[in-house]
């Protein structure tokens, strides 16, 4: 168990730190190369929002319809070169219902650096949101999503809830390549979330970090053996802190050009300080494609995951995101998030156990250059093991935004819900 004060440095500390990540990698960027180039891309949009059961109620006569406006603007600063790219975003949004318990002044912050050498590959990940409960704790079909390790497995569903969410993330990954045909990957995760503290027994401070080493080698031209092991730990504020270690193996390779597969399971076994464990089976199956007008994520996994909740659960999941361009201005996706979590054996029933699933339609149209309109739908449900509850929503957005660049870049901005 972490003991914290409501004057605990630990969020302001990392974002300083992310802070300085940013400006050290940006001015490692701005080193003089040829055919590199610097982007400024801001972009402004208004949407009107509804949404019939805002807090996911159990019962019909406590849902909450609310309706409102969001504003948001944000400015990508990005650089690339023939072999770095780098790109931060901050963003500032606006939400009012003409409601305080709902009305939200909301910042985030999206920072990506990858370098690729001859030998040695670098990235950095790093987040930074500071966001009501409301939506931050509601998982989410975000259609930006490309490698299915950024799809996160974090959230409680305990929106009902009423407040601030801090949270920071900084995800550093290291590759070596070995030889021709084989490389050793070392991946690290970590996140530090913290809530108001009018939330005590709700929402719980926590901190959780995990370490990945792989080892990948070709026995094809398109198909690898991966083996990987991994340490977790877990660390609430007022709960009981669990650490964890697991292995995983199977295959990455390319089923075509543009479509890439990977299988891997294994095992994790939890410990908590009190002396007891847990293991379980994990897996992952995702599938990729990617083609100039068609992108495709696909992905199955039983994952282990600690959340506000206070304790850790495992996950069972289905995320499906489809987008296509259907002509030069007009674009549509799909997505679909599907999970189911579970106390780990030998662990008493919990409210945290739950099953959820969100279904997400959009559609961009591109007025001219520089003016364009998001429409996205969400219809949520969940429900709740402990109580054989359940609720729904329905929310649409509709946005107006406008590029003074003209340009249209995946900016990996947080999904508006």
């Amino acid at each position: 168990m972490t003991t914290r004060t409501q004057s605990d440095p630990i969020i302001s500390n990392c974002v300083s730190l992310i802070a300085c990540v940013a400006s050290a990698l940006a001015l490692l960027a701005a080193k003089p190369v040829q055919g590199a180039e610097w982007q400024i891309d801001p972009m402004i949009r208004a949407a009107a929002n509804f949404d019939d059961n805002a807090t996911l109620s159990f019962r019909t006569d406590n849902e909450e319809a609310i309706s409102g406006y969001i504003v948001e603007g944000s400015a990508r600063f990005a650089y690339a070169s023939e072999l770095t790219n780098f790109f931060v975003t901050p963003i500032l949004r606006y939400r009012d219902y003409g409601d305080p318990r709902f009305d939200e002044n909301e910042q985030f912050l999206r920072l990506q650096y990858d370098h690729d050498a001859q030998r040695n590959n670098f990235r950095i990940r790093a987040n930074y949101d500071r966001e009501g409960i409301r939506t931050a704790e509601r998982s989410d079909a975000d259609l930006d999503i490309e490698d299915p390790d950024d799809i996160s497995d974090e959230d409680t569903g305990r929106v009902f809830v009423q407040g601030r969410r801090e949270r920071i993330e900084v995800k550093p990954r290291w590759t070596y390549r070995l030889t021709d045909a084989s490389s050793l990957r070392a991946t690290l995760a970590y996140r530090v979330i913290q809530y108001d503290n009018r939330f005590d027994g709700l929402l719980d401070d926590y901190t959780n970090g995990r370490v990945n080493i792989s080892y990948q080698r070709s026995w094809s031209p398109r198909y690898s053996v991966v083996v990987a092991g991994t340490y977790r730990q877990y660390e609430p504020e007022t709960g009981e802190d669990k650490t964890g270690a697991g292995f995983k193996a199977g295959i990455d390779g390319e089923l075509s050009e543009n479509m890439r597969l990977r299988v891997l399971a294994g095992f994790e076994e939890t410990r908590s300080e009190t002396g007891g464990s847990v293991r379980k089976p994990v897996w992952e199956m995702s599938l990729v494609r990617q083609l100039q007008t068609i992108e495709l994520l696909a992905q199955y996994r039983r994952s282990i995951s600690g959340g506000g909740s206070g304790t850790v659960s495992s996950r069972d999941e289905i995320n499906l995101y489809l987008t296509r361009e259907l002509n030069e201005r007009i674009s549509a996706g799909l997505g679909v998030r599907d999970y189911a979590t579970n106390a780990l054996e030998g662990d008493a029933a919990n409210f945290d156990e739950r099953d959820y699933v969100q279904l997400r339609a959009q559609f961009v149209w591109n007025l001219t250059r520089k003016w364009f309109v998001d429409v996205n739908y969400r219809y949520t449900f969940l429900n709740r093991q402990l109580i054989g509850e359940s609720a729904n929503s329905n929310d649409v957005s509709i946005w107006l935004g406008y590029r003074p660049t003209g340009r249209s870049p995946r900016t990996a901005r947080p999904e508006t819900r």
